[in-house]
């Protein structure tokens, strides 16, 4: 699959029922937080700042929705763990997160759980993971960062989340250096064009 063309379509707030009408095969990309989320989906659309990117994490507060090729949904979803946030707006996000994804499931094809390679798996991650599996929705995992560590140190953190979930796969991915970028979207091309 090739992109001829990628767009900024829509945001999304919790319970916006435009939500309900839309039939169209989506990817969603879901972070904890200052993984190069915004990076690594430029670097997958090839592009330098369609999804904006900021030096504060957190920025994300909706679902942000990009139609490829007139037909495919890429949504970024906020990140579902910011320390600095406060706990009644963190509880909002996760609320708009669970809510997008329980009323989509039949539409999404895939998951982009995003990990950094530098702290490795948190409980947040694995409670995310839990729940996009309760919804039998196809989950890649992403590594981000891994330009700035060591081949050895991103094989340790690969084969950790690797047994910590079961098995599940995970790509390695460097937004700056676009490594395993083509790999990634090859990954995801072939559940849109699924059946």
């Amino acid at each position: 699959m090739k992109i001829k063309d990628i767009q900024f379509v829509k945001s999304i707030f919790i319970d916006d029922d435009k939500i309900m009408f839309d039939k169209e095969k989506e990817i969603i990309f879901i972070w904890r937080s200052n993984v190069w989320k915004s990076s690594i989906m430029n670097a997958i659309f090839n592009k330098k700042d369609l999804v904006k990117t900021s030096s504060k994490p957190g920025k994300t507060k909706t679902a942000n929705l990009f139609l490829m090729n007139n037909k495919y949904y890429f949504t970024d979803l906020p990140g579902y763990w910011f320390a600095k946030l406060w706990k009644e707006f963190l509880e909002k996000l996760d609320a708009l997160n669970s809510w997008y994804i329980s009323e989509r499931s039949k539409a999404i094809k895939n998951v982009v759980l995003l990990v950094d390679t530098k702290i490795w798996l948190q409980q947040k991650d694995i409670e995310m993971f839990n729940y996009v599996q309760k919804h039998k929705i196809p989950v890649i995992v992403v590594l981000s960062k891994i330009d700035r560590l060591s081949k050895s140190e991103v094989a340790k953190a690969k084969a950790y989340v690797e047994s910590e979930l079961f098995g599940q796969k995970v790509i390695p991915v460097s937004a700056h250096k676009k490594t395993w970028i083509p790999e990634l979207f090859k990954e995801l091309s072939m559940s849109l064009e699924e059946k």
